[in-house]
């Protein structure tokens, strides 16, 4: 006989989220006059949509016979009931991934009550209860009253803790892809270093926004999962950095992670700027960007202010002692500032990795006997220093109508700045484990350097002229040296890559195309076109591009049988969207109109006549828009 106490399950409304995405804690949004056809996110991942049902958290109210005294007293002790303790447990629930001790903007959530255990009284242990006194003041039989009926037990509700990370990954899978971030995705991004005993679990609890960046990167995920997380990722940002204003080294880790690996639209001058920049105001905000005051800057300011500000400093201070930024500080420091020297470098912006304090970091992160992480890092900075160099020392014609002849002062300069990358890769050895890392920027730094000779008349100066041509032809060698050490890698290489390697490669791409087509007195253009084959080197990345997609369908596919998670199926729109797919169709693009244009065509987007038209969606766009800085001075035009 059913229990008539028994509240019956809710039916499905209009106005209350799906159980998948209640699960998921994503956001449920049904189409109007459809809901029976599920919500949105059900309708887009193609699985089943199903309602919520509620039943209801407190047991049926037991109304018993009331009993004498001495009844009542065979279930107390020393005469008073045997309660059970009340516990109330409410957990603080993080997003997708659980429990977070810490977060201040989680969702609360109470759990159903406990049931007794077996063979245990309804009332349990008495144990931490507050009894009622007896007043004196009070009537006899009402204090009697207090003592021999017993009060209901409070709900004992335990708190709920998450079993697995969330999104469908597992802790095993987590554990690899923490593992695999630190080995093959740290050394082309050194600034953000995971110490090898920290777990997945710690990194969770105490780094959830870098956790989220590390399982987006390295963890083997179906394009489906990935954009899912990468929304995640970005609602996060926005919360915890703009909305609650928190200072934790951990979030810019997280949204460095985010930059490097996830943002894969570098070649817009639009959402990766924004996040270029607010990394570095963030740094600012947690005030690791400037070398804390010295004590006897502290003493001065404590003892004899000049100015309001300093007595206001002097009011703040919390310690007269010495203070200094920890290595985990300076290396993300470093990031905020490499990463922002990278985007305004591409897109025709002042540098950045300037100042005393950038040199200090850098001095006191390598150590002479070290050539791991910290060594990769300093290569790298220095690599950028130079590169920042050569914008200011050797800028690119704005005009270039009406361009000026090459100058023996150019030759000068670029002869100095050649001396300095010399001294940068003077120690770097063959037997490193990121020679090819290093050789690859080394050659994308000199086909900077010597680029902008490209934009100039021939002199009248027959050895001016000469020193011209000489550095044309050494930025087309080393074009051709950075594509084969490029493709050397394979697809499994791209893998791990950061934006910052395929920034690189954009650049060398174009300067490339540039070299094989500028008209200028002296310049071979058919011996030039024998040096490097353009088209076949094109095919060859469009080829390697394809082969990494059918490299990370296998390696999801492996990763989601070692741990036993469900596969969510790519939709087409996944596939239009993936990074991969969208670097293939640019350079082919690329490909077909430097075809064009040696066969005398426009190849201008758009125009019918066109080899190969860009994606509709982008026409409005000049075909060299990425790479070429959003500035004039970088567009090809011939």
């Amino acid at each position: 006989m059913p229990n008539r106490h028994e509240r019956q399950a809710s039916p499905p409304r209009r106005q209350r989220a799906c159980a998948p995405c209640t699960k998921a804690k994503a956001r449920c949004h049904f189409e109007t006059e459809r809901i029976d056809d599920g919500c949105y996110r059900c309708q887009r991942m193609n699985i089943t949509c199903t309602p919520q049902t509620t039943k209801s958290i407190r047991r049926p109210r037991q109304v018993k016979l009331a009993r004498s005294e001495d009844t009542a007293g065979e279930h107390s002790s020393h005469g008073y009931p045997s309660m059970r303790t009340a516990s109330y447990g409410h957990v603080l629930m993080a997003g997708p991934y659980g429990l977070s001790s810490n977060s201040t903007s989680a969702e609360s959530t109470t759990s159903s009550p406990a049931a007794p255990a077996a063979g245990e009284s309804p009332l349990g242990n008495m144990a931490g209860v507050n009894m009622a006194r007896e007043d004196p003041n009070s009537p006899p039989n009402q204090s009697q009253a207090r003592v021999s009926r017993p009060q209901q037990p409070l709900p004992s509700l335990p708190i709920r803790r998450s079993t697995q990370p969330g999104f469908g990954i597992t802790w095993a899978q987590a554990e690899q892809a923490v593992a695999d971030f630190r080995t093959r995705f740290v050394p082309f991004f050194p600034f953000v270093a995971i110490d090898p005993s920290v777990t997945a679990q710690e990194l969770l609890s105490k780094k959830p926004l870098l956790f989220r960046g590390i399982m987006l990167a390295a963890a083997q995920l179906t394009l489906a999962r990935q954009r899912e997380l990468k929304r995640s990722m970005l609602a996060y940002i926005g919360h915890h950095l703009l909305v609650m204003e928190e200072r934790d080294l951990g979030l810019l880790q997280g949204l460095l992670v985010c930059i490097a690996w996830c943002e894969h639209e570098f070649y817009f001058d639009q959402k990766i700027t924004y996040l270029c920049y607010l990394a570095m105001g963030y740094a600012h905000n947690i005030a690791i960007t400037r070398p804390p005051p010295t004590t006897k800057q502290k003493m001065m300011v404590v003892i004899q202010p000049k100015d309001a500000k300093e007595a206001l400093t002097a009011h703040k201070l919390k310690t007269v002692l010495e203070e200094s930024h920890t290595s985990e500080e300076r290396r993300t420091f470093l990031g905020c500032k490499y990463i922002l020297s990278v985007n305004s470098s591409q897109f025709g912006r002042d540098g950045v990795l300037k100042g005393e304090y950038i040199g200090r970091c850098l001095d006191s992160l390598v150590s002479l006997a070290d050539f791991g992480a910290d060594f990769i890092l300093d290569k790298m900075v220095r690599f950028q220093m130079i590169v920042e160099q050569i914008f200011v020392r050797l800028p690119i014609p704005s005009q270039v109508d009406d361009p000026q002849p090459f100058t023996m002062s150019m030759n000068d300069e670029m002869l100095s700045i050649r001396n300095q990358l010399n001294q940068v890769f003077a120690n770097i050895s063959r037997d490193h484990r990121q020679f090819v890392l290093f050789w690859a920027t080394h050659n994308y730094v000199l086909v900077r350097l010597y680029l902008p000779a490209s934009y100039h008349s021939l002199p009248p100066d027959g050895f001016a002229a000469e020193c011209q041509i000489q550095s044309m032809l050494h930025c087309l060698q080393a074009a051709r040296s950075y594509f084969t050490t490029v493709l050397s890698v394979g697809p499994e290489g791209f893998l791990f890559r950061s934006f910052t390697s395929f920034a690189e490669l954009v650049f060398v791409m174009v300067a490339s195309s540039r070299l094989l087509l500028v008209e200028i007195e002296g310049w071979d253009l058919a011996e030039a076109r024998q040096i490097l084959d353009l088209p076949s080197t094109l095919d060859s990345l469009i080829s390697t591009f394809k082969g990494v997609i059918s490299l990370r369908n296998q390696r999801a596919a492996e990763a989601a049988a070692t741990f036993g998670v469900s596969i969510v199926p790519d939709n087409a729109g996944d596939e239009k969207d993936d990074r991969w797919n969208k670097y293939a169709m640019k350079v082919e693009w690329i490909k077909n109109w430097f075809e064009a244009q040696l066969l005398g065509g426009s190849g201008i987007p758009g125009d019918p006549n066109a080899p190969y038209e860009w994606p509709k969606e982008n026409q409005i766009l000049t075909p060299f828009m990425f790479g070429l800085l959003g500035d004039d001075r970088w567009n090809i035009e011939f």
